[in-house]
């Protein structure tokens, strides 16, 4: 990615975060050069439409690609949301095309944002991603960056349900809370004017990887089941910020990938954590996202209960995400933690100065996570061990709070060769570069250099640094 931004940026990207006067989504998370894309649209009026891919470009942080003039939304402003499924509290507007687009095929691949309107009239961000070409046609890159887009729609709440009851209204559904039991994922994102928690969590990580030169391409999570062919090749597969909802398919792909000798990097915390089912919807496959969060609710599970959606750890399942990432979900951070080196002679730390006992300030924050002995891989090293003020855990949940609270790092080295590392914090990325607010109830997280040395360690020992 050096050659490519050292090419003219754009800030034209950096939408101001406030509620959009249009709204829009695309009929893909993900798509490859040459395929096509569907844009519907409300709004008040035609509007612009310009498609940028975000990285760094000299700190301008995006580069404009494609400008389309006079697009007409496909719906009237005043076009209300259609009322949730009685049953399964599924919302989906259906407006219609308002713009095609084919992707050519000399578009990189990265995060994309389609911004609707312009600066005066408050745009709407819509974020997809341009994975690679298909293998065969190009040597990949050694590091392929997944985003996480099933974890953003399952806390979407446009329309009035989301996978959660805190930001779902109106009547109790199959999930026999307000919470919807599946969710589609053409409808827009309501976080961050469009751009749902792309700002929020990953795209500090883009800038700095890109910034670093680093040879890197992009895919969603879901191709990791739509697109499996997307890991070949890879020396390195990088997970950032938050990445809880995951397919049997995309979890088993993951693990395919790890047993071939693919390294892996969770820069993040509570992965894999609630089984999901991807289903079709009128735009295609994989445009809903099913999750009752229970077993028992799950009309799937008395005939295949290996699909029932409930926690990976939880009967019928009994699959612990540790057994795979190395360390599991703990609970969340009542405020952000200072992360304490452990084992400061591992390769992790060269370079950072760093000692046993020492602190990187503020960097374990929301939600975190913790080290099982009895399901973490053989040979598993703790990098980290800090104690942290949670929110207690529901009682009779599987994996309850250890007595006290604490966050862990883990590494391992699975019987193919592959390492794997997890940093039991959604905070990483903070810390290495400055856009957006970084905070977690109000306290920041700061840049820490000593971070980026570690996070350089990773790249090059795993993935795009000497074989």
């Amino acid at each position: 990615m050096a050659a490519e931004n050292l090419r003219l940026g754009s800030r034209g990207w950096d939408v101001v975060h406030r509620p959009p006067r249009f709204e829009g989504y695309l009929d893909r998370a993900s798509v490859g050069p040459g395929e096509r894309l569907a844009l519907q649209a409300r709004g008040a009026g035609p509007f612009e439409v310009g498609w940028y891919r975000l990285g760094w470009y000299g700190g301008d942080g995006g580069r404009l690609m494609r400008v389309d003039r006079a697009v007409r939304p496909s719906v009237g402003a005043g076009a209300p949301p259609p009322a949730p499924d009685p049953r399964s509290g599924l919302v989906e507007p259906g407006w219609g095309t308002a713009l095609e687009l084919t992707v050519p095929a000399d578009w990189p691949s990265g995060i994309y944002l389609a911004i609707l309107g312009t600066s005066s009239d408050r745009p709407a961000a819509v974020p997809f991603v341009v994975r690679p070409p298909a293998p065969g046609t190009r040597t990949p890159a050694p590091v392929l960056f997944v985003s996480a887009a099933l974890t953003w729609q399952a806390y979407n709440g446009w329309g009035g349900k989301s996978l959660y009851s805190y930001n779902s209204s109106g009547a109790v559904t199959a999930s026999g809370t307000r919470a919807a039991a599946t969710v589609s994922l053409a409808r827009p994102y309501e976080q961050d004017g469009g751009a749902g928690y792309l700002w929020r969590w990953e795209y500090q990580f883009v800038r700095w990887q890109e910034r670093e030169g680093r040879e890197v391409e992009y895919c969603a999570d879901l191709d990791l089941e739509l697109h499996p062919e997307v890991l070949a090749g890879r020396r390195l597969i990088v997970f950032a910020g938050h990445h809880e909802y995951w397919s049997r398919p995309m979890r088993e792909a993951l693990q395919a990938a790890i047993d071939g000798g693919t390294n892996v990097l969770f820069l993040s915390a509570n992965e894999i954590y609630w089984q999901v089912r991807l289903e079709a919807g009128p735009d295609g496959p994989a445009r809903r996202l099913t999750c009752y969060k229970s077993a028992a609710r799950d009309p799937i599970t008395a005939t295949q209960p290996r699909l029932a959606t409930c926690r990976w750890r939880e009967q019928p399942l009994n699959e612990p995400e540790a057994t795979l990432v190395g360390q599991m979900y703990g609970h969340v951070v009542r405020r952000p933690a200072d992360w304490i080196v452990l084992n400061s002679g591992h390769w992790l730390y060269q370079g950072t100065g760093l000692r046993d006992g020492d602190r990187l300030t503020n960097l374990v924050g929301q939600e975190y996570d913790t080290y099982f002995p009895d399901l973490a891989p053989a040979g598993t090293v703790l990098l980290a061990r800090s104690p942290v003020a949670a929110i207690g855990a529901t009682p009779g949940e599987p994996g309850d709070l250890p007595s006290p609270p604490v966050q862990t790092a883990t590494i391992y080295t699975a019987p193919s060769g592959a390492t794997v590392f997890a940093a039991g914090t959604f905070q990483w990325s903070w810390a290495l570069d400055d856009y957006g607010e970084r905070a977690y109830h109000g306290v920041p997280t700061p840049l820490d250099p000593r971070l980026g040395r570690m996070t350089r360690n990773l790249f090059d020992r795993l993935g795009d640094g000497p074989a």
